[in-house]
C-alpha cells in the first residue's frame, strides 16, 4: 500500500519514509531515504539514518559480491559519519591491496582501540606486506627488488599501475617469459579463470605482444565483472594504448607529408581535380584540393603555401587570372609556381598566362603523363630530400 501511494504521490515524505522502514532488502531502504531527502533536505529522521542505511546496504551488495558498488557506498558511509566503526571495517575487508587495507583498519584502531577484528586483520595485512616477492608470472619466490612492480627474478612488469612502463621493452628475460607465457596458456585451457587469463595477458605485454595482452586482460575483466580494481586498470591501460597508437600514427602521418612537396589543384572540375590528384599522388606528391579561388586562402591557411598552384582559368566568380594575381600580391605565394589549367589554345592565352605570372600552360583534356611531366619539370620530386 506504501508503494501504490508513493506511486500516487512521488513527493509524500511521509509515504517515502515509510516505506524505508518497512522495506525487507536495506538496499530498497537506502533508495527511499534518498528519495525522502530528495524531497526535504532537512529531513532529520532520514539525515540520522542514511549512514546506517548505506552500511546496510554495503554489507547485501558485498554478500552479492558487488563489491564496486559496496565500496561506494561504504566510503559514503565513512564520509558522513567518520567514526562509523563498522563501515571503516567492511572497507578494510574490500580493499584491494594490503595497504589500503592496513590503511582502513588503522581509522578503526583510532576509534576502538579494543576491536579484535581490527587487530586481527591488522596482522593478517601486515603479514602480507612483509612477504618474500610471489611473481605471478616465473611463480619465482624470494627476497623482493628495488622496483616493487618488477618481479627480481625475470625482471617482467606484474602491475599495470603504470601503463607507459609497457611503451618501450621491459627487459625482462624473454627465455624465462616464454617459458612462463607457454605455462600459463595451458594452465588457461585447462582451468579458464581470470586469474590465469590476468597473467597471460601481463606476460604477452612483457613479450611486447600488446594486441594479445590486451585480448587476454579484456577477457580477464569480462569473466570478473564485479572486481571494479581489474576493470579500472584494464580500461586505463587500453586508454593509454589508444591515445600512444593515435599520437604515433600521427607523428607517421606528419613525418610522410613533410617529406612530399605539396600542389594545390584549383579547378571547379571534380573530375579534373580527382584526375590530377590520382596521377600526381601516385608519383609521390601532397595533393590538396579547392574547387574555386575563394577556397585557396582557407587552404593556405589550413596547410600552409605549397610548392605549387595548379590554377583552372575558367571558373565560376574569381577565374585563373584573377587568383593569379592576388597570389603574386601575397608575400606567402608571392613565389610559388603556377601552372595554368584551361581549355582554351592559342598564343594569346598562352602569353596572357605568362603576363599573369604563369610557368606552364597545359590545355585540357591532357595526358597524365605529360601533366607529370610538366609538374615534375618545376617541382622535381628530389625535393622530398628537404
Amino acid at each position: 500500500m506504501l508503494r501504490q501511494v508513493t506511486e500516487l504521490e512521488p513527493s509524500n515524505e511521509l509515504a517515502w519514509l515509510w516505506l524505508a522502514n518497512t522495506a525487507e532488502d536495506p538496499r530498497e531502504t537506502l533508495v527511499c531515504i534518498r528519495k525522502v531527502l530528495e524531497i526535504n533536505p532537512t529531513n532529520e529522521y532520514a539525515a540520522a539514518g542514511l549512514a546506517d542505511a548505506l552500511c546496510r546496504a554495503g554489507v547485501v551488495a558485498a554478500k552479492a559480491e558487488d563489491r564496486a558498488q559496496a565500496k561506494l557506498w561504504f566510503a559514503e558511509a565513512t564520509d558522513l559519519a567518520p567514526r562509523n566503526e563498522t563501515a571503516w571495517l567492511w572497507r578494510a575487508g574490500l580493499a584491494d591491496t594490503p595497504e589500503e587495507g592496513i590503511e582502513l583498519l588503522q581509522f578503526v584502531i583510532a576509534i576502538n582501540p579494543n576491536n579484535e577484528r581490527a587487530k586481527q586483520g591488522l596482522a593478517h595485512f601486515q603479514s602480507q606486506v612483509a612477504a618474500k616477492w610471489n611473481c605471478p608470472i616465473c611463480e619465482y619466490r624470494g627476497e623482493a627488488g628495488p622496483n616493487t612492480h618488477a618481479c627480481p627474478r625475470c625482471r617482467s612488469v606484474v602491475s599495470l599501475e603504470n601503463p607507459a612502463a609497457f611503451d618501450a621493452p621491459t627487459g625482462a628475460d624473454r627465455r624465462l617469459l616464454e617459458e612462463a607465457a607457454h605455462r600459463i596458456y595451458a594452465d588457461l585451457q585447462s582451468h579458464p579463470t581470470p586469474a590465469n587469463a590476468f597473467k597471460l595477458g601481463l606476460a604477452y605485454l612483457n613479450l611486447g605482444y600488446a594486441d594479445e595482452g590486451i585480448k587476454a586482460l579484456q577477457s580477464a575483466v569480462k569473466s570478473r565483472p564485479a572486481d571494479g580494481a581489474w576493470k579500472g586498470q584494464v580500461l586505463r591501460f587500453v586508454k593509454h594504448r589508444e591515445t600512444a597508437r593515435k599520437l604515433a600514427d600521427e607523428e607517421s602521418r606528419r613525418a610522410t607529408t613533410a617529406t612530399k612537396p605539396s600542389i594545390f589543384v584549383v579547378d571547379d572540375s571534380p573530375t579534373i581535380r580527382k584526375l590530377v590528384s590520382v596521377t600526381l599522388g601516385t608519383a609521390g606528391y601532397q595533393i590538396v584540393e579547392a574547387s574555386d579561388g575563394y577556397e585557396v586562402a582557407d587552404r593556405v591557411r589550413q596547410h600552409g603555401a605549397p610548392a605549387l598552384f595548379l590554377l583552372d582559368i575558367n571558373m565560376p566568380g574569381l577565374d585563373g587570372y584573377q587568383l593569379c594575381k592576388l597570389l603574386r600580391q601575397s608575400a606567402e605565394t608571392s613565389r610559388v609556381p603556377i601552372i595554368f589549367l584551361t581549355g582554351k589554345e592559342g598564343f594569346f592565352n598562352k602569353l596572357r598566362g605568362q603576363w599573369a605570372g604563369a610557368v606552364e600552360y597545359l590545355t585540357k583534356p591532357f595526358d597524365p603523363q605529360k601533366l607529370l611531366a610538366a609538374v615534375t619539370k618545376v617541382v622535381p620530386l628530389e625535393r622530398r630530400i628537404g
